[in-house]
């Protein structure tokens, strides 16, 4: 749950646990700030004299409707903040937009990817929350440099597809592909998909790519170490001259 303007609960880029929020704004702080000085007032007009009564009805009322107005004075509109129920930390705002801390709670890019596609997911995951669009488009050349990495053109991400699909590619690798290809083409070359004001979607995309480059790179490279380690040298021979490879 990215962290959204007025939500009661988002996930805390500090802690990054989904906790509640309490917020900090002008117009809450001053109908706190009036509730607590009706309280006082309350304790206090029980110890005077009747005839002070009406003088203190008539100050509340005017507190109540000129303190909200020169609140503003102290805090400026469109700032807010939101603590973490959990840690305690704040975010702060201003315009309905997270201006600290600006990061996301994403996993690291699979170590198994190419040094330019870690690089890639690091600067999408840095703007993600400044611009959904943005993030989605460096994921789609990402997309690219790893169909690369596994052998093929990179040039027509659907092409590769298909050429990968020809070969035996599991239907969910396909999906994932597709997905994170389709939504990555919106974000070049709006279409459909409304990405503007849609991290959600787009933070979701970064587990895509991790899944895909888990798939078609570390799980053969892990078997392929396996069988090297496992089974002996002659035997692969044997293996080799039964399959005629």
């Amino acid at each position: 749950m990215i962290p959204e303007y007025g939500s009661k609960k988002f996930q805390c880029p500090h802690c990054e646990t989904v906790a509640t929020q309490e917020w900090f704004t002008a117009n809450n702080a001053s109908s706190t700030a009036t509730k607590i000085i009706n309280h006082l007032y309350l304790n206090y007009r029980a110890k005077i004299d009747d005839y002070s009564q009406g003088k203190i009805s008539r100050f509340l009322e005017e507190i109540e409707n000129s303190f909200s107005r020169n609140f503003y004075n102290f805090v400026p509109d469109g700032f807010a903040v939101a603590t973490c129920s959990s840690c305690e930390e704040f975010t702060l705002w201003v315009n309905e937009e997270i201006v600290f801390p600006k990061k996301t709670t994403l996993p690291p890019p699979n170590a198994d990817l190419s040094e330019d596609i870690k690089s890639l997911y690091l600067e999408a995951s840095s703007i993600l929350v400044d611009s959904p669009k943005g993030s989605t488009a460096l994921l789609r050349l990402a997309l690219q440099k790893l169909l690369e990495q596994v052998g093929k053109s990179g040039k027509n991400i659907n092409g590769d597809i298909k050429e990968l699909v020809a070969e035996g590619l599991s239907p969910k690798i396909q999906q994932a592909l597709d997905l994170l290809r389709v939504v990555g083409n919106n974000a070049v070359h709006p279409g459909q998909i409304n990405l503007d004001d849609n991290a959600d979607v787009a933070q979701k995309l970064f587990g895509i790519l991790n899944f895909i480059a888990e798939e078609l790179l570390t799980k053969p490279k892990e078997l392929e170490q396996l069988y090297a380690d496992l089974i002996p040298t002659e035997t692969q021979e044997h293996i080799k001259q039964r399959d005629g490879t």
